[in-house]
């Protein structure tokens, strides 16, 4: 190629990238009036038919309605959630791609050195979905009808007792630890690969007690196999309203909530999360969502982006302190 044919191409070049630019503010604007104009996607961090996937696929079809296009609810577990969060963090910032994690976004960067995530930087809060009571249980048949009882019991006999829970830095586990040290007492930890075989332990009489989540609960209490000590969260649910709060029950300040929400990529235009906060928050209110969520023992979210990231932000100090101050840790 000749000299003057390279120069010429150069400013061609040069010249084609000073007429594009100032178009790029126009073309982002234009893809936020558009959002969506194709389906978006929810990742889901566990298997299908858990708390989080029976959340993500309520709200699917309301909020395919309101924003005119497919909402696709993927499964994506492993990794403590690392594999979908990774997914929605490698995708564009366009709300194509959204996470739906558990609270457990926040614990794992406590527990684990090995997180890959900056949660407060990487992601961009839409809203919590629902929020989710864990209620302590132990077989119908149980000596202990209170929790006060249990208490009294693992103090006399120290170390005799053990407690089950979906795997180590579940929430399970951190509530158990967390009012082990409240209340002083020692009872044994047996992690499990979710809280199926748990309960199946649980009813066999291989464990004495733990924490499950009220989608979990709620048909064993219905039909008498489990009963309930007292709930984690500060303040009664209104689906066991005759289940006293561990905090009621001398504990004050106990107090666990997880909930579940919605995430996009860090730099994800603003008006594409409204839209998208907009269209959940409809769906949130939606009476058959209500009623399906009510049914399972969820209380649907429907906070503020901003309120999220709040929220993300306390509970990674907050978790952090707890972790570090109960010693907790998995690598």
């Amino acid at each position: 190629m000749k000299q003057t044919d390279f120069q010429r191409r150069q400013f061609l070049l040069g010249a084609a990238a000073v007429m594009t630019a100032p178009l790029l503010p126009g073309m982002a604007k234009a893809a936020s009036d558009n959002f969506p104009d194709r389906p978006v996607k929810i990742i889901v961090p566990f298997s299908p038919g858990g708390p989080t996937d029976l959340m993500a696929r309520t709200i699917g079809k309301p909020l395919s309605e309101d924003l005119k296009q497919a909402v696709i609810v993927y499964n994506k577990p492993g990794g403590g959630g690392a594999i979908a969060l990774g997914e929605v963090r490698n995708a564009a910032a366009d709300g194509y791609t959204l996470a739906f994690p558990s609270i457990q976004a926040v614990t794992n960067p406590a527990l684990r050195s090995d997180f890959p995530f900056d949660m407060e930087h990487d992601f961009t809060g839409v809203t919590v979905v629902g929020y989710i009571a864990h209620i302590l249980v132990v077989k119908a048949d149980f000596p202990a009808k209170t929790l006060k009882e249990f208490v009294a019991m693992a103090k006399a006999k120290p170390e005799a007792y053990s407690y089950g829970s979906s795997g180590n830095g579940s929430s399970g586990n951190l509530a158990m630890e967390m009012f082990k040290d409240r209340a002083g007492i020692t009872v044994t930890h047996v992690p499990y690969r979710g809280s199926g075989p748990a309960v199946q332990d649980m009813l066999a009489g291989q464990i004495q007690i733990m924490f499950l989540d009220t989608t979990t609960a709620i048909p064993l209490l219905q039909s008498k196999k489990l009963r309930a000590l007292a709930i984690a969260p500060a303040k009664r649910v209104s689906v066991l309203p005759d289940v006293p709060t561990i905090a009621e029950q001398g504990y004050p300040g106990f107090d666990i909530h997880a909930w579940y929400g919605l995430l996009a990529r860090a730099g994800t235009p603003q008006s594409i999360i409204q839209k998208i906060y907009r269209s959940t928050k409809k769906s949130l209110q939606d009476p058959n969502v209500v009623k399906t969520f009510h049914s399972l023992g969820i209380e649907p979210g429907g906070n503020t982006p901003a309120e999220f990231n709040q929220l993300i932000k306390e509970d990674l100090v907050a978790w952090k302190g707890i972790v570090k101050k109960l010693n907790l840790k998995i690598e």
